[in-house]
C-alpha cells in the first residue's frame, strides 16, 4: 500500500515542478511582449518631474528637438540595413553633436566612437518606433548630461534597455555603454 502511494506522490511532484518551470517561461515571454511596445521609463532629468517647469528655458528644448528627430531618422536608416556604412555613422555622430547644448560639448572623437558602437549594435535589428524614440531621447540625455551624474547613469541605462529590446548582443551593448561613459567634454 505504501509503494503505490509513494509512486503517486512522486509522479505528482514531478508533474507539478515541470508545469511550474514551463509557466515561468511563458510568463517571461508574455512580459517581454508587453514591454516591447512600451517606451522606456527614464527618471526625470535635472528639471524634476515630467512636467515642464517655469524656470526651464523653452528655446533649448526647441533647439534640440529638430536634431533629436535627425537622430531618430539616422537610427531608422541604420536599423533597416544589416550593416551601417561609414557615411551613416558619420552622419549620426554629427547629429549627436548637434543635440549637445551649452558651452561644453562632447569631443568629436567621443561622438564618433559612440556613433560607431551604436550603429554596429543597432544595424539590422528590429525595434518598435516607440522604443526607437525612447532610445533617441536617452541618447540626447546622455550627450547633455554631466560626467558621472545621475542623469548620465539613467540615460546609459535607457540606451542599454533600448538595445536589449532591439536584440543587440551583450558585447555590443557594453561597447555602446563604454562609449557613453567616455563622452568627454570640451569648450566650444
Amino acid at each position: 500500500m505504501k509503494t503505490p502511494l509513494l509512486a503517486l506522490t512522486l509522479v505528482t511532484v514531478c508533474t507539478a515542478s515541470s508545469a511550474l518551470g514551463q509557466g515561468a517561461a511563458v510568463i517571461i515571454k508574455q512580459r517581454a511582449k508587453e514591454t516591447a511596445g512600451r517606451p522606456l521609463n527614464l527618471p526625470p532629468g535635472p528639471g524634476g518631474g515630467g512636467q515642464p517647469t517655469a524656470g526651464a528655458p523653452a528655446p533649448q528644448g526647441g533647439a534640440a528637438q529638430p536634431n533629436a528627430s535627425k537622430i531618430l531618422s539616422d537610427l531608422s536608416v541604420i536599423k533597416s540595413r544589416p550593416q551601417a556604412t561609414q557615411e551613416q555613422k558619420d552622419k549620426l555622430a554629427t547629429n549627436l553633436g548637434g543635440v549637445a547644448l551649452g558651452a561644453s560639448k562632447p569631443s568629436s572623437e567621443a561622438l564618433q566612437a559612440l556613433a560607431n558602437a551604436l550603429a554596429d549594435a543597432l544595424a539590422g535589428k528590429k525595434i518598435s518606433s516607440g522604443d526607437q524614440t525612447a532610445l533617441a531621447t536617452a541618447l540626447v540625455g546622455a550627450v547633455n548630461a554631466a560626467g558621472g551624474s545621475p542623469q548620465l547613469r539613467a540615460a546609459i541605462q535607457g540606451v542599454r534597455d533600448g538595445l536589449t529590446i532591439a536584440g543587440s548582443n551583450d558585447a555590443a551593448i557594453e561597447a555602446v555603454a563604454k562609449a557613453l561613459t567616455g563622452l568627454t567634454t570640451k569648450a566650444k
